[in-house]
């Protein structure tokens, strides 16, 4: 897929630029190594961090279509779906210029580090107090989206979000398309040669959009008008090599 490659590469390219935008992180002594750790815990090094895993998620869709594992491209769709959600959710403090007690609370389980949490020794991992998925979604929508039917909108989010949820809980609706074919059995090393494949292929141009989409949001976080301009140029080149109207029209 040439232009998800190229989608790749103006990703990662913003990506570089955020991460030099930020204090690096610092090596901090860990069972006589080391670990690397953000010193500054703060909205943009949360971007940073999560525009790294969506990059990377991207990449490996790519890998696993490319050998057939649709299933597993479902559990990587499903894991995109919050990464892009969170994207949404934290740069709408930095646009908006309010960081709210919910961010506060999602930043602190964010860079809740069990590693050095729990005692030495102990299996016990605490429990973080999390945001819930619905919270996340209705701040990002009563913030950036304007003009919408704020309900309608949350629906929607909320079906997208369930939509590859069986693949990671391993449903048995989700296990059973992985059985076909004659004689009939379950393909556990990967589907290629099936229709499925098309199908996850086609499905994964809107997360590699949606990539685009919070690359983006995070851009205009940090403040850079010059990378979202050539975002914006890029995003319409996107649009149009898929077929979606141009914004605005």
């Amino acid at each position: 897929m040439p232009l998800e490659a190229e989608t790749i590469a103006v990703m990662t390219a913003a990506l570089r630029r955020f991460e030099a935008a930020v204090s690096p992180p610092a090596q901090v002594p860990h069972t006589g190594s080391f670990v690397y750790r953000y010193a500054n815990k703060g909205i943009r090094e949360a971007l940073v961090q999560k525009m790294a895993r969506s990059i990377s998620g991207l990449n490996a869709v790519d890998v696993l279509l490319a050998a057939g594992y649709v299933q597993e491209v479902g559990v990587l769709f499903r894991t995109l779906d919050e990464i892009h959600e969170d994207i949404a959710f934290l740069a709408s403090a930095e646009t908006e210029g309010v960081l709210t007690e919910r961010h506060n609370k999602f930043l602190d389980a964010f860079y809740a580090d069990s590693i050095f949490s729990r005692e030495e020794g102990s299996l016990h991992i605490p429990k973080h107090d999390l945001v819930s998925r619905k919270k996340v979604r209705a701040h990002t929508m009563n913030s950036l989206g304007k003009g919408l039917n704020v309900s309608n909108a949350l629906a929607a989010s909320e079906s997208l979000g369930t939509a590859y949820s069986g693949f990671v809980h391993a449903a048995s609706e989700n296990i059973m398309d992985l059985y076909g074919g004659s004689p009939p059995q379950f393909h556990v090393s990967g589907m290629r040669g099936t229709p499925r494949v098309a199908t996850y292929a086609t499905d994964a141009q809107n997360y590699f959009y949606r990539g685009l989409m919070s690359t983006v949001m995070a851009a205009k976080a940090f403040g850079d008008r010059e990378l979202v301009d050539q975002l914006y140029a890029f995003l319409a080149k996107y649009e149009k090599a898929n077929g979606h109207k141009p914004r605005g029209a």
